[in-house]
């Protein structure tokens, strides 16, 4: 079969592993980071603008996309998950496009392919929709960029500008990405031939650092004539810088082992395979290609830690450099001359398989046996993201179209089941509880916005980040107090020791029926006195 031929063959393989992996887990309902953001998608369809109205530290990226998904003609958690399978599809694709450059194809297919389920792994989020699923595919394509702007003679201007404007359409979905420029940076002078090199180099940081603030120009440009300039640096930047500082050095250290120990799970293999690819890439060269890998899994580490909180889909930046490396290191397992008695096609199988077993058993009861409910619940112990649905429901049957609610915790998903606006821009609760500047000023803010905007519905459903030792308390007195005076309960929410929650209407004037063995109080869903007053 002809070479092309047989690459559109293994393309569509991995287009079909991909949606075999992910379209089973589309169902799953939406986590606390997706509900925030589906919920920002929705009020975009009402001309209102990230930061100025609704509060959020991630970048626009992520809302536009997830508008996009919301535009799509079916059930609007599934089409949130679509889209990323298909933002998942074009990654890992791109992905072995790339590892066809320094690797045997048949190798190359083989790390796309693990890049494709290691990124589905309950044990990183892999089945939420989240900002790295989406970051992946620009920046996996500002190197295809790279590697075609440092391969021409003549410098390559259209390609290093298309590098630097991906790496900032990837910073659009997290700003870690922005790590990736500095990495093409330093590996121009490696890549690029002989001649000229060191000129090559400076002309590489100037137009692709054209491109990069191109993206950024047009989208400070976009909220600056929205009138959101100040919100948006404010949240994006300023406010993450005050996150990261917050973290202690051996908090740091601390969240990383107990994150690197579950990910061990199903990671173990690849890591063996990984390190045994790195060393060949150092041996046998060209030493370009072991900087290149090497260089990708060092930023890549520098922008899981940046934040020091290690959650575990910041792991999915590692994985696409990962699996390369550990596609090297399986393809030299295969060359050893001890096992050239069995057959080329049997040594790429049982590589294959072994690389694809830890991950393939953890994989195995999301995909055949649990339930979306029991998925959510396996993957986020604690959380109550299985049961929001329904309580959104009963949200919704209270609550007038269009009247806002206030939340008391930090679900901003309910508001979106329940297609309700938030009292408050801020629709989830932890920007006014960390040690960040201005907090008390912060949260006399949102109490304002509340009273003005007198919801009819609250919804009391604290999260215990929210009254960690040293934290200024006083939205929190300002709230018991104002819910107190102007709601009655209408619905307690009940938790039992399985990690299930469910509703109980309350009786009016009484407080809640006994509680069982094994159950708790987890919050009430709270409805407006018709004697409050205005």
């Amino acid at each position: 079969m002809p070479r092309c031929g047989q690459t559109i063959l293994l393309t569509a393989a991995l287009i079909l592993i991909v949606a075999g992996l992910r379209v089973p887990l589309l169902p799953i309902p939406l986590e606390r980071d997706e509900g925030e953001y589906a919920y920002i998608a929705w009020r975009l369809g009402h001309n209102e603008l990230p930061y100025r109205d609704w509060v959020d530290q991630k970048p626009p990226g992520v809302f536009y996309v997830y508008r996009f998904a919301l535009s799509l003609p079916f059930d609007s958690v599934r089409a949130i998950h679509f889209v990323g399978l298909l933002f998942s599809a074009a990654s890992v694709c791109a992905l072995f496009f790339l590892g066809s450059q320094f690797m045997d194809r048949l190798w190359a297919w083989l790390g796309a392919a693990l890049f494709a389920l290691l990124s589905s792994d309950p044990l990183v989020q892999g089945t939420a929709a989240n900002t790295e699923l989406f970051m992946l595919c620009p920046l996996i394509l500002s190197l295809i960029a790279f590697l075609a702007a440092a391969a021409k003679t003549k410098p390559g201007v259209l390609f290093m500008v298309l590098a630097g404007a991906l790496t900032g359409i990837a910073v659009m979905f997290k700003q870690v990405a922005v790590v990736n420029w500095f990495l093409l940076v330093a590996l121009y002078p490696v890549f690029a031939p002989r001649e000229k090199r060191w000129r090559g180099a400076v002309s590489f940081i100037a137009w692709s650092a054209t491109g990069l603030l191109t993206v950024l120009a047009l989208v400070v440009l976009y909220f600056w004539r929205r009138g959101g300039l100040t919100e948006f640096v404010d949240n994006v930047f300023t406010h993450n810088l005050d996150y990261i500082r917050s973290i202690r050095a051996s908090e740091r250290l601390e969240y990383c082992w107990g994150m690197l120990t579950s990910l061990a799970r199903t990671q173990t293999v690849a890591w063996v395979f990984a390190a045994a690819g790195l060393a060949v890439l150092f041996r046998t060269g060209p030493a370009k290609w072991f900087v290149f890998v090497a260089g990708w899994l060092l930023t890549s580490c520098i922008g899981v830690s940046a934040s020091g909180y290690f959650f575990p889909h910041y792991f999915q930046q590692l994985l696409p450099p990962l699996a390369l490396a550990a596609a090297a290191g399986a393809g030299w397992f295969a060359a050893i001359p001890v096992w050239k008695i069995i057959p080329t096609w049997a040594r790429w199988t049982a590589l294959s398989l072994v690389l694809a077993l830890l991950p393939g058993i953890t994989l195995w009861p999301f995909l055949f046996k649990y339930t979306p409910a029991e998925s959510v619940r396996k993957i986020y112990p604690g959380n109550f993201f299985a049961e929001m649905p329904e309580f959104a429901r009963r949200i919704e049957s209270l609550t007038p179209p269009e009247k806002p609610v206030f939340i008391f915790g930090a679900e901003p998903e309910l508001l979106f089941y329940a297609r309700r606006p938030s009292a408050t821009r801020y629709i989830f609760l932890f920007p006014l509880y960390g040690p960040y500047g201005s907090v008390r000023e912060k949260q006399t803010t949102a109490a304002m916005e509340i009273e003005h905007a007198r919801p009819s519905t609250a919804v009391y459903l604290p999260n215990a980040l929210f009254f960690v030792s040293g934290t200024d308390q006083y939205f929190t007195q300002w709230s018991m107090s104002y819910l107190q005076e102007n709601f009655y309960a209408d619905t307690w929410l009940i938790a039992y020791e399985v990690s299930e929650a469910r509703m109980e209407r309350a009786a009016p004037g009484r407080a809640a029926d006994p509680l069982g063995a094994g159950q708790q109080f987890i919050g009430a869903i709270l409805v407006r006195e018709l004697t409050s007053a205005p």
